[in-house]
């Protein structure tokens, strides 16, 4: 027997493979424990979905561990859109969980599945099958060097649809370009755009190896599985572009993993700032940057005034007609504080990120 521990539309895609119970979602793993308890003579594998819990990583792990020595089953650890690199896998991974599901695509979560039920993952690893390596390149302490030249990530994230997100992480990664930065597009929602401009457009040079389009001076990535591979490309930056928040498949936990956090908001009445009052009182935003889109300049003022706390890191993007022309506005260099870089020859990076306010 399968249990899956989070919402059912999560756990859609193992169904096949004989998932016959969901635990409830639950933001403290410790209340879900006894629940999961009732099933100890019947089930064999149990399926978490760890972007539902608040908790610190080690308060996971722990449980986690704690209830896999109390059944006597397969922890599969479901994390789409998650690094492997990331504090909680390399944590769960040291403890000794190797099944892991990262992808967000539904065929590559299905056959993911596969392996880890069948015992592939635990035997033989993830490098051949995803290209997935759980070790640091360079064992041991970083040198200065290496953390100079580190690829830093922005989350970029709408509070609703058709908010502007993509066009806002696209003027992210136009603005580094512009004052001399490597920076790159990734994809992590499942919304298919770069999908659907690989299509639209003849002017595009692709990598299906990768994952990678390029068009208009901009590489754009949209395979979840490479995204360490992508990561070795030396980019200074990668703008990720997550979707809708709350949205099925949205990946909060990695969303607030990255350096800097943006949500993309709007102010009009009948829906627009209904969903960005939830997300400014949402308890996990306390470090988050925040973007307008549309918002008139003689309306400004009053929506500073309704952003209240969070007037200070609140923002109002120009009109941005294409999202591959910058388009000037120098929001994004006070959002990231940095300074331009004049090492673009080849010569010693110079990254410089700034204030991280919190409100």
């Amino acid at each position: 027997m399968i249990l899956f521990v989070g919402k059912q539309e999560k756990g859609f895609f193992a169904e096949e493979q004989g998932v016959e119970a969901y635990i409830a979602p639950a933001l403290h793993i410790e209340t879900q424990a006894d629940e999961l308890l009732k099933y100890k003579e019947k089930v064999e594998t149990i399926i978490y979905d760890i972007e539902q819990y608040a908790d610190e990583p080690e308060e996971i792990v722990l449980w986690i561990r704690r209830i896999e020595e109390a059944l006597k089953i397969r922890t599969i650890i479901f994390a789409a859109g998650y690094s492997p690199r990331s504090t909680i896998i390399k944590m769960l991974w040291e403890a000794g969980v190797k099944n892991f599901i990262f992808s967000i695509y539904l065929g590559e979560q299905k056959a993911d599945l596969e392996y880890c039920l069948s015992g592939y993952f635990e035997n033989f690893g993830y490098e051949e099958k995803r290209g997935i390596s759980f070790e640091d390149e360079c064992p041991g302490e970083e040198s200065g060097e290496k953390e100079k030249t580190r690829t830093a990530g922005i989350g970029v994230a709408g509070c609703m649809g058709r908010m502007g997100t993509t066009t806002q992480a696209l003027q992210f990664v136009k603005y580094l370009q512009y004052i001399g930065y490597r920076a790159a597009y990734f994809q992590m929602n499942t919304h298919g755009f770069v999908e659907a401009l690989k299509d639209a457009y003849e002017q595009v040079s692709t990598d299906e190896d990768i994952g990678r389009v390029s068009y208009a001076k901009v590489d754009m990535f949209y395979r979840t599985d490479r995204l360490q591979d992508v990561l070795k490309q030396n980019y200074d930056y990668i703008v990720f572009d997550y979707g809708v928040a709350g949205e099925n498949g949205f990946n909060k936990i990695s969303f607030l993993e990255k350096e800097t956090q943006v949500f993309v908001v709007g102010s009009k009445p009948g829906g627009e700032f209904e969903k960005t009052y939830e997300v400014i009182k949402n308890n996990f935003y306390n470090n988050v940057y925040y973007i307008y889109n549309f918002v008139a300049a003689s309306e400004q003022s009053d929506v500073r005034v309704l952003m209240g706390e969070k007037a200070e890191v609140t923002y109002f993007a120009k009109e941005a007609k294409d999202p591959f022309v910058y388009t000037g506005d120098t929001i994004y260099g006070e959002i990231l504080s940095l300074e331009e870089n004049k090492n673009t020859a080849g010569k010693e990076k110079r990254k410089l990120f700034g204030r991280r306010r919190k409100s």
